[in-house]
């Protein structure tokens, strides 16, 4: 069974998603670079999965690894140059392997041969520096509006202390569910059982879902031929308080009674919160 690992949401700045997510009540952590180009200022979560706003911060770096091929930087072009996009351009899996997992997919025609490679520097608490590295295996890709599908191994040792970065004011506990949306999901089926490595459940209506460690992926019918992200779906300690807290900020809601939804302004999409109930 998978875990969500974090999902990629394009921005054109990252001072804009700071702005946006810190008004909503998120705590969104320092900028960080890849040395491919893009940017990252992350909201990271209690139970270890993340949102991470991305934004190109070194125009040359980035046209550069486009040029030389660099896939996960030709599929955020590609997604940028899209005339409406996605809000979240990519959900990402924790992988133990990325070597093995980019072997299943290929085994299952659901995969790509290249990998990417990475480390950055990224600043501790008591001011010295760690390096962290990557490792980044890809599922296949159908259309430039699809959501990218990627695995995510952390092979460094340092574990970062991120427990002050997840304590947000709105009281945001974690992610607990996906929702995509695509014409006609049950031709996605092979597909997303080998993507999510479990069984894909008939839940109604053509409706589709996945179990996920913590949470789930769920296929409704849409208007789109390729499969997108329609809504990302957060627990929060109270809902009545994410409630009021929006309502003292100014910020517009749809009130779904159990839940609580705000679209995503960087593209098609929404955040939906429900109540975390142990």
């Amino acid at each position: 069974m998978r875990s969500i690992d974090h999902l990629v949401m394009p921005f054109e700045t990252l001072s804009a998603a700071r702005q946006w997510f810190e008004r909503l009540g998120f705590c969104v952590a320092p900028d960080a670079a890849h040395p491919f180009g893009t940017g990252n200022a992350c909201v990271f979560f209690a139970d270890g999965r993340y949102f991470e706003p991305l934004a190109v911060v070194d125009r040359a770096a980035y046209e550069r690894s486009r040029e030389e091929g660099h896939l996960f930087v030709e599929r955020d072009a590609d997604m940028r140059a899209l005339a409406e996009r996605p809000a979240v351009s990519g959900l990402a899996f924790r992988s133990d392997d990325a070597l093995a997992d980019r072997q299943q997919l290929l085994e299952e025609e659901a995969g790509e041969e290249d990998l990417v490679e990475f480390a950055r520097k990224m600043r501790l608490p008591d001011g010295s520096e760690a390096e962290l590295s990557f490792r980044l295996a890809f599922a296949a890709l159908f259309a430039a509006e699809a959501a990218s599908f990627f695995f995510v191994e952390a092979r460094h040792r340092v574990k970062p202390d991120r427990a002050a970065l997840t304590v947000h004011p709105n009281g945001a506990a974690g992610i607990v569910g996906v929702t995509l949306c695509v014409r006609g999901p049950h031709a996605y089926r092979d597909y997303l059982a080998a993507v999510a490595d479990g069984e894909v459940q008939d839940a109604g209506g053509g409706i589709l879902s996945i179990p996920l460690e913590g949470g789930s992926l769920d296929v409704v019918p849409g208007e789109t031929d390729a499969l997108t992200v329609d809504s990302v779906t957060l627990a929060v300690a109270d809902l009545a308080f994410a409630r009021e807290f929006w309502q003292s900020r100014g910020i517009s809601f749809t009130d779904e009674g159990a839940a609580a939804s705000i679209a995503c302004p960087n593209g098609r999409g929404t955040i939906r919160f429900i109540e975390d109930r142990p």
